[in-house]
């Protein structure tokens, strides 16, 4: 029924715990977690650590990113002189390019489930996760224009006047608001369910280069050509952001930055991670109040909420990133 694609850089204990609650908190019977990802220097030790720890689960498996000088998965974009610059800067004259966009594709393509979700190794899934009847049925019967996205709510700050509610589940449409929200904002990285056949359709006329890219130009060409009008969402929500660390350059969100460096240091000495919840969730992405790491019986606190936390927390918009105004 469901892919579930993680992505993933230098972050191997952070992905990690998002596997702990995507097995805990995941209640569909049918579905898939692949973990794509890249890593430099000693990261590749975290990542094998990760790998042999999920070694007997069925449905988790992880795909690496490799370099490569040209990606023919570019060929289909080929449609535009802005494009071509694109995968001129991006991939063929790029020393670091790799196969990200090539390898996503594939993964698609050669998928036998149905529904395709992404979410990145940030994220902390805390309700479960439900797709009733009725929510399927309107994935069968729009394919080409429904989703369904975990981390928005009547909890959320924000919530519109226009979502619909129905049996279980809210619904809009995406292009009602003008202004950039969660609610108006087609197309995402973070736990936001598509069909798959017809997202593969749209990926394939896109140039990207990472998960930042395929957001932000899929994000566009969606808006462009009207595409994935029909939201749906959970009347809470299951999915929030943590804002732990940056690991993107391509990205100015601020984050209480704990070394990945540091965390992966730990997770290879047999650390793991224990994050401090809010009991009430407003906002899609937290500030934790309280981030530990665990080994055994030992318990050691590496950051509890302080005054700057409480800033960056408040830095954040209804639209999910740094307010233009900070």
């Amino acid at each position: 029924m469901l892919l579930n694609i993680i992505f993933s850089y230098n972050r191997a204990m952070q992905v990690d715990y998002l596997l702990n609650t995507i097995l805990k908190r995941i209640k569909i019977k049918d579905y898939e977690t692949v973990i794509l990802y890249h890593t430099t220097g000693n990261h590749q030790l975290g990542y094998k650590k990760l790998i042999e720890k999920y070694k007997n689960y069925p449905n988790i498996s992880f795909v690496e990113r490799k370099e490569v000088w040209f990606d023919s998965s570019f060929f289909k974009t080929f449609t535009s002189k802005k494009n071509y610059k694109f995968f001129l800067e991006k991939n063929l004259k790029n020393k670091k390019s790799d196969n990200f966009k090539g390898l996503l594709q594939k993964l698609l393509r050669d998928s036998k489930h149905e529904l395709i979700m992404f979410n990145t190794d940030d994220g902390v899934f805390y309700e479960d996760v439900i797709l009733n009847d009725e929510i399927l049925s309107v994935f069968k019967n729009n394919p080409e224009t429904a989703s369904y996205r975990m981390y928005v709510g009547d909890n959320i700050e924000g919530f519109p006047d226009y979502i619909h509610k129905k049996n279980g589940y809210y619904e809009w449409d995406y292009y009602t608001d003008k202004n950039i929200t969660h609610w108006s904002y087609p197309f995402s990285v973070d736990g936001t369910i598509y069909n798959t056949k017809h997202l593969l359709s749209v990926l394939e006329k896109i140039p990207y280069h990472n998960p930042i890219t395929l957001e932000e130009n899929v994000f566009r060409f969606a808006q462009e050509h009207k595409l994935f009008r029909k939201g749906l969402g959970p009347i809470t929500t299951k999915l929030v952001g943590t804002t732990l660390n940056r690991v993107s350059i391509d990205t100015f969100n601020p984050t209480i930055n704990i070394s990945v460096d540091y965390l992966n240091e730990k997770f290879i000495e047999g650390y793991t991670l224990q994050l401090g919840l809010p009991d009430h969730i407003d906002v899609v992405n937290i500030v934790p109040f309280e981030v530990s790491i665990i080994k055994e019986n030992q318990k050691e606190v590496i950051y509890s909420l302080d005054e700057q936390g409480k800033k960056i927390q408040n830095s954040y918009g209804v639209e999910g990133t740094k307010k233009e105004s900070e």
